[in-house]
């Protein structure tokens, strides 16, 4: 399965390398003419974002001439936008030729072909521009791909040849297997009936096991009882020896004690009666006394009361009385007169 994955990658690989272009050289010059002054320019051809490279520019003229002014713009393409990373303008005046080594740094997210505008005036001339594309940045270049892809090829073929080795060894292993698949397949169900009738019996062990443990457990502790029960068993009877003979010692203290409780109880019950008759004549006595008591209460109340009305009237027989005495006065003749 592994070779068949490389096999399909480096056909996609191969299928990518026929839509690339190729290039015979690292580096292109271009020029451009007009009035008899020539440009060349010379850059390379491919190179990574985030490096440093240069472009040569060289001025010639077919007639003595003097460069007045050069002015250069190269822009990078970008996150789908133009950028610009070089702008230079030199106003000196120079006897052609000149040259100048222009150094570009290229941004980190640059991908795509670099924008250059050009603009030269000299004295034979008044002015020559243009614009053009110079060096294409990308992550990986088109040499490094080529050469990738010759070493993936050559990987391949050799990866190819193993495949067909392998094929054929697969082939002879698949054949095994499919006979060792049908006997593992044979003796898995033979297994499996097996370890079903060995679970099966391990079970039933496991539980006659169980119950044997239970029942030895319970011998035991029966066998202990057992033992102790003879023990108690033994001192009881010795103690029910004792007490048999005890018992017919007492059978007869009862049968003495049983004539005597008679007579007793004879005494008890003609006790109680005369108890009784004492009862009643208690309770007839209290009744005569609560008698007793009321008459004799009445009586007092009464004697109060005639107290109580005597002290009354003699009270009321004292009331205060006045006593008016009369008296005559005589005149005498004089005074009369």
């Amino acid at each position: 399965m592994q070779a068949k994955k490389i096999g399909y990658f480096l056909s996609t690989l191969l299928l990518f390398s026929g839509l690339i272009y190729s290039v015979s050289a690292s580096t292109t010059t271009v020029s451009f003419r007009g009035g008899g002054v020539t440009i060349d320019l010379t850059f390379p051809e491919e190179a990574h974002p985030n490096t440093t490279i240069t472009h040569n520019v060289t001025i010639t003229s077919s007639t003595a001439a003097t460069l007045r002014n050069f002015t250069v713009v190269i822009k990078a393409p970008v996150n789908s936008s133009w950028q610009e990373i070089f702008n230079a303008q030199d106003t000196f005046s120079k006897s052609l030729p000149v040259s100048y080594n222009l150094t570009l740094s290229l941004p980190q997210g640059a991908n795509g072909t670099l924008y250059c505008f050009m603009y030269v005036n000299t004295s034979s001339i008044d002015d020559l521009s243009t614009t053009f594309y110079t060096t294409r940045v990308s992550e990986l270049t088109f040499s490094e791909m080529q050469s990738l892809y010759y070493e993936m090829l050559a990987n391949y073929t050799m990866l190819q040849a193993d495949y067909e080795t392998l094929l054929n060894e697969y082939d002879g292993l698949l054949a095994n297997y499919t006979s060792l698949f049908a006997n593992y397949t044979s003796l898995l169900s033979e297994h499996n009936d097996l370890l079903a009738k060995y679970n099966a019996q391990v079970a039933t062990y496991q539980t006659l096991l169980n119950n044997y443990n239970k029942l030895s457990g319970d011998y035991n502790t029966l066998d202990s009882n057992y033992k102790s029960q003879l023990s108690k068993y033994n001192a009881l009877q010795a103690d029910y020896d004792s007490l048999n003979s005890t018992h017919y010692s007492l059978q007869a203290n009862y049968t003495t004690l049983q004539a005597d409780y008679d007579a007793l109880n004879q005494t008890h019950t003609d006790l109680l009666t005369e108890l009784n008759d004492l009862q009643q004549r208690i309770t007839r006595s209290e009744s005569d006394l609560n008698t007793d008591r009321i008459v004799m209460f009445i009586f007092i109340v009464t004697v109060a009361c005639l107290i109580a009305l005597i002290v009354y009237i003699k009270r009321k027989e004292r009331e205060p009385y006045v006593v008016i005495r009369k008296e005559t006065v005589a005149v005498k003749p004089d005074e009369k007169s």
